[in-house]
């Protein structure tokens, strides 16, 4: 974690971008000196992911791939983690043509299923306008929140963070603080916590809140099908418009 120094008085952002075993960043930016609302702001910065392994490091055996050609059978036959691994290297063009649309279709197939880290990836590419996906910041916070009823840590991480900034929901302390706590727990959390913590101490009620929300977040997420937080199928490429007739 890196923290950006600037004068008295005004905010510092700290930046946390943890890389997946599976390739995929956490978009986090959290500002780490507490504001009225109307002052706030926060920059952002981006980070450069890892290379993209092809080969599954969750799951059995019998869920690795040798090459792209058994990526792309196993996508074929509908395995949702074929299908989030195939997207990924479409989105890079790693050992085949890059196609944002179609990786975001393979994305989405995958996420509708259950698939945190394809949950987590399309959140990622929502919160920031990439690779054909519209900034969407509302609908990256469902996506996150779908990746966190998987169990994807980081997503706990980034939701902490999107109240903290109010991206895509309104800014809420108290809440930011609760799913950094939850993902604290999950080893996703790299000092962030404690930081925002610290600055809320003598805000009592703001903590109690906050000790309330993780219990309740942990019993909203427990047995959730994590499909079930996400926003109904809609393109990818506008921004999401619930009011607008499918």
């Amino acid at each position: 974690m890196t923290s950006t120094a600037v004068p008295s008085g005004s905010v510092t952002a700290i930046y946390s971008a943890p890389v997946r075993a599976t390739g995929l960043l956490a978009l986090a930016l959290l500002a780490s000196t507490l504001t009225p609302a109307d002052h706030l702001s926060a920059a952002e910065t981006r980070t450069a992911d890892s290379a993209p392994k092809l080969l599954s490091t969750v799951g059995s055996k019998s869920e690795t791939w040798s090459d792209v050609r058994e990526l792309e059978a196993a996508a074929a036959k509908g395995n949702p983690r074929a299908e989030a691994a195939l997207g990924e290297l479409l989105l890079r063009g790693d050992g085949l043509p890059r196609d944002d649309a179609r990786a975001l279709s393979l994305l989405e197939k995958s996420a509708r299923v259950g698939h945190g880290p394809a949950a987590f990836r399309l959140g990622f590419l929502l919160s920031r306008g990439e690779n054909g996906a519209a900034r969407d910041p509302a609908r990256a916070v469902a996506y996150f929140r779908a990746a966190a009823a998987a169990g994807e840590p980081e997503a706990f991480f980034n939701l902490g963070a999107a109240h903290a900034n109010g991206r895509g929901v309104k800014r809420d302390y108290a809440e930011a603080l609760a799913w950094l706590t939850v993902a604290k727990r999950r080893g996703a959390d790299n000092g962030t916590e404690a930081s925002l913590r610290q600055q809320l101490a003598k805000q009592t009620s703001l903590l109690a809140k906050s000790e309330r929300r993780v219990g309740e977040i942990e019993a909203e997420l427990k047995n959730a099908a994590p499909g079930s937080f996400l926003p109904p199928v809609a393109p990818l490429d506008e921004v999401y418009d619930p009011l607008r007739p499918n």
